[in-house]
């Protein structure tokens, strides 16, 4: 028994024992979003976390249920260490995104003052997003081009001003443009399609079929929710999304 509860832990369930030394146990299941732990290997969710860590939020893989150690790279003795290379400055930037700190270096030749916002990997390695000092808009520095980076005390760089969104479902994830798609099921299986897919702003009931029309952001996890949803679910447009869907699935045939 305790191994197999260990295995489902391990899959993402949350199922503790109640009962105090000694006496029978008693288990709990605890209510929680696992979808993310199922999808996800652990080395992926521990870089999930510690992307959640660089961003600031310190609570996401405690709330997603994930095993990321939560571990930044140390930046030892900022102010006497010489740059040294393109680990040196992203280990920097990440340092400062962490305790959000100003950071001071030279990019194409001019020295910067930059309130950092994010990175992310891109083709000419990692991007630095962040509002320079001086500037009315944000901007992007690849790490790599950086030198003689310094970083300033905590709390010295300037908060992101947008809007803080505590959400865990990828759904609702902003990644795609918005799209508003039409699917058909049956009425045995809205509620179940509902749950999966989102909140319809549009819904049309004719005899036995139920069409919904769902403003999708992700499509990515829209279509990995309809493959969850099987035959209880069908695609009426538009046709791009069609199109993505049948891509993707005569790509596992080959």
């Amino acid at each position: 028994m305790k191994r197999l509860i260990e295995d489902l832990n391990g899959a993402g369930w949350d199922i503790r024992n109640e009962a105090p030394a000694g006496q029978t146990a008693v288990y709990r299941v605890f209510a929680g979003d696992n979808r993310l732990r199922l999808a996800l290997t652990p080395e992926q969710q521990a870089e999930l976390s510690r992307a959640a860590l660089i961003a600031g939020d310190t609570a996401f893989a405690e709330r997603a249920g994930l095993e990321g150690d939560g571990d930044v790279p140390p930046v030892p003795e900022l102010r006497t260490v010489p740059p040294s290379g393109h680990d040196d400055a992203l280990d920097k930037v990440l340092y400062a995104l962490e305790r959000h700190c100003r950071l001071r270096f030279v990019y194409k030749r001019r020295p910067r003052v930059v309130h950092p916002h994010f990175v992310y990997p891109g083709t000419a390695g990692w991007h630095l997003v962040g509002h320079e000092q001086g500037s009315d808009r944000t901007k992007q520095f690849v790490t790599d081009r950086m030198s003689d980076v310094r970083v300033d005390l905590p709390r010295t760089a300037d908060a992101r001003h947008e809007p803080y969104r505590d959400e865990l479902d990828p759904l609702a994830w902003t990644i795609d443009e918005a799209v508003d798609v039409t699917v058909e099921t049956t009425p045995a299986h809205r509620n179940q399609v509902e749950t999966l897919l989102g909140t319809p702003s549009y819904h049309e009931v004719d005899d036995d079929v139920v069409r919904l029309t769902i403003r999708v952001t992700h499509r990515a996890a829209f279509r990995n929710r309809v493959y969850e949803l099987g035959p209880r679910v069908r695609v009426l447009g538009p046709e791009s999304i069609r199109s993505e869907l049948l891509r993707e699935l005569e790509s596992l045939l080959d």
